[in-house]
């Protein structure tokens, strides 16, 4: 729908997200992810909480941990997003 049309009825547009988007550059999908820096503080905390020595902090659209690579979607994280980090630490640690 085109952004118009939904202004006049009230709705609001939907994005599909860029691995979905069939219109989107094939090699921009791929390549979204890129490192982000972390407060010193954050990263040392974050790898001593999941008990590895080489954290990598990737940029991305959700918070996720897989092995050693943390996704974050931003290196300055709301409460909640840091709520969302702390457990998915846990359930990553406790798993």
């Amino acid at each position: 729908m085109h952004p118009i049309h939904a202004q006049l009825l009230g709705l609001t547009p939907l994005k599909l997200k860029a691995k979905y988007n069939t219109h989107a550059d094939t090699e921009s999908v791929q390549n979204t992810s890129v490192p982000l820096i972390l407060p010193v503080r954050l990263a040392e905390d974050i790898a001593l909480a999941i008990n590895i020595d080489n954290l990598v902090v990737m940029s991305g659209e959700s918070i996720s941990l897989q092995g050693n690579t943390l996704t974050l979607p931003d290196s300055v994280l709301s409460t909640e997003q840091k709520q969302q980090l702390w457990r998915v630490i846990y359930h990553a640690v406790s798993a």
